[in-house]
Protein backbone atom coordinates (compact mmCIF):
# COMPACT_ATOMS: atom_id res chain seq x y z
CA UNK A 1 0.00 0.00 0.00
CA UNK A 2 1.42 3.01 -1.09
CA UNK A 3 0.64 6.78 0.50
CA UNK A 4 -0.23 9.20 -2.04
CA UNK A 5 -0.65 12.90 -1.62
CA UNK A 6 -2.58 14.67 -3.99
CA UNK A 7 -3.30 18.18 -4.58
CA UNK A 8 -6.58 19.75 -6.07
CA UNK A 9 -7.90 16.26 -4.92
CA UNK A 10 -11.64 17.76 -5.70
CA UNK A 11 -10.84 17.90 -9.40
CA UNK A 12 -12.47 16.25 -12.33
CA UNK A 13 -8.76 14.91 -13.18
CA UNK A 14 -8.56 13.79 -9.55
CA UNK A 15 -11.85 11.58 -9.27
CA UNK A 16 -10.22 9.82 -12.41
CA UNK A 17 -7.05 9.23 -10.66
CA UNK A 18 -8.52 8.03 -7.26
CA UNK A 19 -10.45 5.86 -9.03
CA UNK A 20 -7.65 4.05 -11.04
CA UNK A 21 -5.27 4.20 -7.45
CA UNK A 22 -8.28 2.60 -5.82
CA UNK A 23 -8.56 4.17 -2.22
CA UNK A 24 -8.85 0.13 -0.59
CA UNK A 25 -5.43 -0.39 -1.86
CA UNK A 26 -3.75 2.82 -1.30
CA UNK A 27 -3.65 5.25 1.26
CA UNK A 28 -4.83 8.57 -0.51
CA UNK A 29 -4.33 11.84 1.05
CA UNK A 30 -6.10 14.95 -0.76
CA UNK A 31 -5.25 18.63 -0.01
CA UNK A 32 -8.81 20.63 -1.86
CA UNK A 33 -10.06 24.34 -0.50
CA UNK A 34 -13.41 22.25 -1.06
CA UNK A 35 -15.01 18.09 -0.78
CA UNK A 36 -16.38 16.54 -3.64
CA UNK A 37 -17.96 13.45 -3.78
CA UNK A 38 -14.86 11.98 -5.54
CA UNK A 39 -12.74 12.77 -2.26
CA UNK A 40 -14.85 11.16 -0.03
CA UNK A 41 -13.13 7.95 -0.02
CA UNK A 42 -9.90 9.45 0.80
CA UNK A 43 -8.43 11.56 3.37
CA UNK A 44 -9.48 15.02 2.43
CA UNK A 45 -7.91 17.61 4.31
CA UNK A 46 -9.29 21.20 3.46
CA UNK A 47 -6.80 23.73 2.87
CA UNK A 48 -6.69 27.11 0.24
CA UNK A 49 -3.53 26.62 -1.72
CA UNK A 50 -3.52 30.29 -2.28
CA UNK A 51 -3.18 31.68 1.44
CA UNK A 52 -0.03 30.74 2.37
CA UNK A 53 -0.67 30.90 6.17
CA UNK A 54 -3.04 27.93 5.77
CA UNK A 55 -0.85 26.23 3.90
CA UNK A 56 1.48 26.43 6.50
CA UNK A 57 -0.91 25.06 9.07
CA UNK A 58 -2.21 22.36 7.53
CA UNK A 59 1.83 21.01 6.62
CA UNK A 60 2.42 21.58 10.32
CA UNK A 61 -0.10 19.08 11.11
CA UNK A 62 0.96 16.82 8.26
CA UNK A 63 4.31 16.77 9.74
CA UNK A 64 2.63 15.23 13.00
CA UNK A 65 0.43 13.22 11.46
CA UNK A 66 1.28 11.66 7.95
CA UNK A 67 3.71 13.73 6.35
CA UNK A 68 6.78 11.79 6.73
CA UNK A 69 4.67 8.64 5.23
CA UNK A 70 4.20 10.46 1.47
CA UNK A 71 5.79 8.32 -1.26
CA UNK A 72 4.31 10.05 -3.71
CA UNK A 73 3.22 13.54 -5.08
CA UNK A 74 0.52 14.15 -7.79
CA UNK A 75 0.15 18.01 -8.41
CA UNK A 76 -2.97 18.50 -9.71
CA UNK A 77 -3.97 21.69 -8.39
CA UNK A 78 -4.53 24.98 -10.81
CA UNK A 79 -6.39 28.01 -11.09
CA UNK A 80 -7.59 29.23 -13.96
CA UNK A 81 -9.57 32.73 -14.53
CA UNK A 82 -9.45 32.86 -18.13
CA UNK A 83 -8.69 36.59 -18.18
CA UNK A 84 -6.97 38.20 -20.67
CA UNK A 85 -3.89 40.72 -20.05
CA UNK A 86 -5.23 44.19 -19.78
CA UNK A 87 -8.24 42.78 -16.95
CA UNK A 88 -5.68 41.41 -14.85
CA UNK A 89 -5.14 42.23 -10.81
CA UNK A 90 -2.00 42.14 -8.89
CA UNK A 91 -3.41 40.10 -6.56
CA UNK A 92 -5.13 37.32 -8.86
CA UNK A 93 -1.84 36.83 -10.67
CA UNK A 94 -0.39 36.13 -7.16
CA UNK A 95 -3.00 33.65 -6.22
CA UNK A 96 -2.47 31.94 -9.74
CA UNK A 97 1.11 31.23 -8.87
CA UNK A 98 0.59 30.82 -5.35
CA UNK A 99 -1.70 27.68 -6.00
CA UNK A 100 0.04 26.50 -9.99
CA UNK A 101 3.48 26.61 -8.29
CA UNK A 102 4.31 27.88 -4.76
CA UNK A 103 2.09 25.19 -3.20
CA UNK A 104 3.70 22.52 -4.45
CA UNK A 105 7.52 24.15 -3.79
CA UNK A 106 6.19 24.21 -0.21
CA UNK A 107 4.74 21.02 -0.11
CA UNK A 108 8.06 18.74 -1.24
CA UNK A 109 10.25 21.26 0.90
CA UNK A 110 8.22 20.43 3.73
CA UNK A 111 8.29 16.59 3.12
CA UNK A 112 12.04 16.92 2.75
CA UNK A 113 12.63 18.60 5.70
CA UNK A 114 11.07 15.61 7.40
CA UNK A 115 13.84 13.76 7.00
CA UNK A 116 11.81 10.97 5.62
CA UNK A 117 13.29 8.27 2.80
CA UNK A 118 9.84 7.48 2.41
CA UNK A 119 9.54 10.04 -0.92
CA UNK A 120 10.08 7.98 -4.31
CA UNK A 121 8.00 9.74 -6.73
CA UNK A 122 6.49 13.54 -7.99
CA UNK A 123 3.85 13.88 -11.14
CA UNK A 124 3.69 17.12 -11.98
CA UNK A 125 0.90 18.27 -13.43
CA UNK A 126 1.87 21.41 -15.83
CA UNK A 127 -0.40 22.49 -19.09
CA UNK A 128 0.27 21.94 -23.08
CA UNK A 129 -0.56 26.24 -22.24
CA UNK A 130 3.13 26.34 -21.14
CA UNK A 131 4.56 25.73 -24.57
CA UNK A 132 2.15 27.37 -26.36
CA UNK A 133 0.74 29.93 -24.43
CA UNK A 134 -3.06 31.55 -23.37
CA UNK A 135 -4.71 34.54 -23.64
CA UNK A 136 -4.44 34.02 -19.86
CA UNK A 137 -1.03 35.48 -18.56
CA UNK A 138 -1.23 33.83 -15.41
CA UNK A 139 -2.15 30.37 -16.05
CA UNK A 140 0.45 29.93 -18.72
CA UNK A 141 2.95 31.42 -16.44
CA UNK A 142 2.61 29.62 -13.97
CA UNK A 143 2.52 26.57 -16.01
CA UNK A 144 6.03 27.23 -17.59
CA UNK A 145 7.33 27.87 -14.22
CA UNK A 146 6.45 24.12 -13.57
CA UNK A 147 8.28 23.02 -15.91
CA UNK A 148 11.77 24.61 -14.75
CA UNK A 149 10.72 23.75 -11.05
CA UNK A 150 10.12 19.99 -12.11
CA UNK A 151 13.69 20.04 -14.17
CA UNK A 152 14.71 21.32 -10.88
CA UNK A 153 13.66 18.83 -8.53
CA UNK A 154 14.90 16.23 -10.34
CA UNK A 155 18.32 17.57 -10.61
CA UNK A 156 18.29 18.25 -6.52
CA UNK A 157 16.80 14.79 -6.01
CA UNK A 158 18.04 12.42 -7.96
CA UNK A 159 20.54 11.50 -5.25
CA UNK A 160 16.91 10.85 -3.08
CA UNK A 161 16.29 8.80 -5.84
CA UNK A 162 13.29 10.86 -6.37
CA UNK A 163 11.91 10.77 -9.79
CA UNK A 164 9.75 13.79 -10.96
CA UNK A 165 7.93 13.64 -14.02
CA UNK A 166 5.59 16.11 -16.14
CA UNK A 167 2.12 15.85 -17.53
CA UNK A 168 0.83 18.50 -19.98
CA UNK A 169 -2.70 18.17 -20.52
CA UNK A 170 -4.80 19.69 -23.22
CA UNK A 171 -8.18 20.63 -23.53
CA UNK A 172 -9.60 18.20 -21.16
CA UNK A 173 -13.60 18.08 -20.01
CA UNK A 174 -13.15 19.21 -16.77
CA UNK A 175 -15.06 22.09 -15.02
CA UNK A 176 -12.20 24.23 -15.40
CA UNK A 177 -12.31 23.93 -19.00
CA UNK A 178 -16.13 24.80 -19.07
CA UNK A 179 -15.09 28.36 -18.56
CA UNK A 180 -14.47 29.16 -22.42
CA UNK A 181 -16.82 29.77 -24.81
CA UNK A 182 -18.06 27.23 -27.51
CA UNK A 183 -16.55 28.44 -29.98
CA UNK A 184 -12.86 28.91 -27.86
CA UNK A 185 -13.46 25.23 -27.49
CA UNK A 186 -13.98 24.16 -30.93
CA UNK A 187 -10.78 26.34 -31.45
CA UNK A 188 -9.08 24.30 -29.53
CA UNK A 189 -10.54 20.90 -30.51
CA UNK A 190 -9.55 21.83 -34.59
CA UNK A 191 -5.99 22.33 -33.77
CA UNK A 192 -5.78 18.97 -32.15
CA UNK A 193 -5.18 15.44 -34.22
CA UNK A 194 -7.53 13.98 -32.26
CA UNK A 195 -10.43 16.22 -33.41
CA UNK A 196 -11.73 15.71 -30.02
CA UNK A 197 -11.74 16.88 -26.39
CA UNK A 198 -9.57 14.44 -23.50
CA UNK A 199 -10.92 12.90 -20.89
CA UNK A 200 -9.80 12.96 -17.31
CA UNK A 201 -9.52 9.66 -17.61
CA UNK A 202 -7.01 9.81 -20.54
CA UNK A 203 -4.87 11.97 -18.12
CA UNK A 204 -5.22 10.01 -15.28
CA UNK A 205 -3.87 6.99 -17.02
CA UNK A 206 -0.72 8.48 -17.57
CA UNK A 207 -0.28 10.09 -13.73
CA UNK A 208 -1.17 6.38 -12.90
CA UNK A 209 1.07 4.55 -15.32
CA UNK A 210 4.31 7.35 -13.87
CA UNK A 211 3.36 6.39 -10.25
CA UNK A 212 3.87 2.72 -11.16
CA UNK A 213 7.04 0.68 -11.87
CA UNK A 214 6.19 0.35 -15.27
CA UNK A 215 7.66 3.81 -15.79
CA UNK A 216 10.75 3.84 -13.24
CA UNK A 217 13.28 4.40 -16.16
CA UNK A 218 11.58 7.42 -16.53
CA UNK A 219 13.35 10.64 -14.76
CA UNK A 220 12.57 13.94 -15.22
CA UNK A 221 10.65 13.38 -18.22
CA UNK A 222 7.19 15.54 -20.00
CA UNK A 223 4.33 13.49 -21.27
CA UNK A 224 1.95 16.03 -23.79
CA UNK A 225 -1.87 14.37 -23.32
CA UNK A 226 -3.50 16.69 -26.02
CA UNK A 227 -4.26 14.70 -28.80
CA UNK A 228 -1.76 15.84 -30.96
CA UNK A 229 -2.25 19.45 -30.10
CA UNK A 230 1.75 20.40 -30.34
Amino acid sequence: MKTILITGASGDIAAALISSLNPRENRIIGLDRQPSAAARDIELHLCDLSDPAQLGDCLKRAREEWLADVEAVVHLAGVYPNLPLGSYPPELWEKVHAVNVDSLFRIVQAILACETTSLRNIVITSSTAARSGSRDPAYASSKAALLGLAKSFSVSLAERRIRVNTVLPGIIETSMSDVQSPERKQFHIQRTLAKTIGTPEEVANVIDFLLSDKSSYLWGTTIEVNGGMT
